[in-house]
């Protein structure tokens, strides 16, 4: 299976008016069509579940083509979180992240202990309907522990010189995480979802070793579990530098992991990722630098049939992590001849 994410790439291009014109006026399933390759779904069916917020609760959406800012009222005081625009438009960045000191989290505890999560059949159904037999559901659940202060609430910086100067505080606050995420993946794993993404963004330059043995392993055993007794298969977003993590990989209960980028973009080899991850399932794969015009179409066509041959049939080939802007599209119609015709 060939599942390229091409929607970065096509966002671009359609809002710069440089999409080819074999694809003005197309959409996104239409040009994968095209190609012969199949969606990576959870940009369809993330919506279906969501969080419901309580009435005590005013969260509010501000946007504009610069910036989104989101603001959380509550009774024991107010919350801000502000991502400005990409300079097309098309994705963000963090200016102010939602939590700036330890002081905040009372605030968002008092919006954790209170947020339900609910899942949309009737949108699930319209999603179904629209992606056809081209690929299945999956659906992505967010920074896991320490990951979603690092990642998402607080900032790197901000995270660490709080878990040294308030460590009681910062593992209360954790806990809080992972009770609301019991009500998120009870209404998970009621659904008919079959696969669920852990869209952690793994990278050892963010959680060294030691942080992860803590933090994520402990979380990733106790997820795996409860999502495989309710029978379903477990993937995590390992999009960065893993070379000093992949070791844990075996340990975490999962069966499969996504866009890890090999060398030469990230700092570990085909060889070194297919020892780590011995029968788990690769998402991804391809280097998402050799898709540029600057390397030659030759290199892209060794790499697939090397990663093939590697890792095949344990395998949903993909790029690591999504085709560039001025990435070249006739390079994944390449990738599909290529995958069509091979045998394991």
């Amino acid at each position: 299976m060939w599942q390229p994410r091409i929607d970065h790439w096509y966002d671009v291009n359609k809002k710069l008016g440089t999409l080819p014109s074999r694809y003005k006026g197309k959409g996104l399933l239409e040009i994968y069509d095209d190609l012969r390759a199949s969606p990576r779904t959870y940009l369809f069916f993330d919506p279906t579940v969501r969080a419901i917020e309580d009435e005590s609760v005013g969260k509010k959406i501000v946007e504009d083509e610069e910036k989104i800012v989101t603001t959380y009222a509550t009774p024991v005081g107010r919350l801000r979180d502000t991502q400005a625009r990409t300079v097309h438009g098309t994705t963000t960045y963090h200016t102010e992240y939602l939590l700036k000191s330890v002081d905040d989290f009372r605030r968002m505890t008092y919006v954790l202990r209170r947020q339900r999560y609910e899942f949309d059949r009737q949108l699930y159904d319209e999603m179904i309907n629209m992606i056809g037999e081209r690929s299945q559901p999956i659906i992505n659940v967010p920074w896991g522990s320490i990951q979603r202060l690092t990642v998402d609430w607080m900032g790197f910086e901000r995270t660490v010189l709080s878990m040294w100067k308030h460590p009681r505080e910062v593992e209360g606050f954790i806990q809080e995480i992972e009770d609301n995420d019991d009500k998120r993946f009870d209404c998970i794993k009621a659904t008919p979802f079959k696969f669920v993404c852990f869209a952690d963004n793994i990278d050892q330059d963010l959680i060294s070793p030691p942080m992860f043995e803590k933090y994520m392993l402990p979380r990733y055993r106790k997820r795996t579990r409860e999502l495989h007794e309710a029978g379903k298969i477990c993937v995590s977003h390992w999009d960065g530098n893993i070379g000093l993590l992949a070791k844990y990989a075996k340990e975490t209960g999962l069966d499969a992991l996504e866009c890890v980028p090999p060398y030469p973009m990230g700092n570990i080899t085909l060889e070194e990722l297919h020892h780590a991850m011995k029968d788990m399932i690769l998402f991804d794969g391809l280097p998402a630098s050799y898709f540029l015009d600057l390397v030659a179409s030759e290199e892209l066509e060794s790499f697939t049939k090397r990663i093939l041959e590697l890792f095949s049939p344990r395998i949903v080939l993909g790029i690591s992590d999504q085709l560039p802007p001025n990435g070249n599209i006739e390079k994944v119609r390449m990738v599909s001849k290529i995958v069509e015709s091979f045998v394991p």
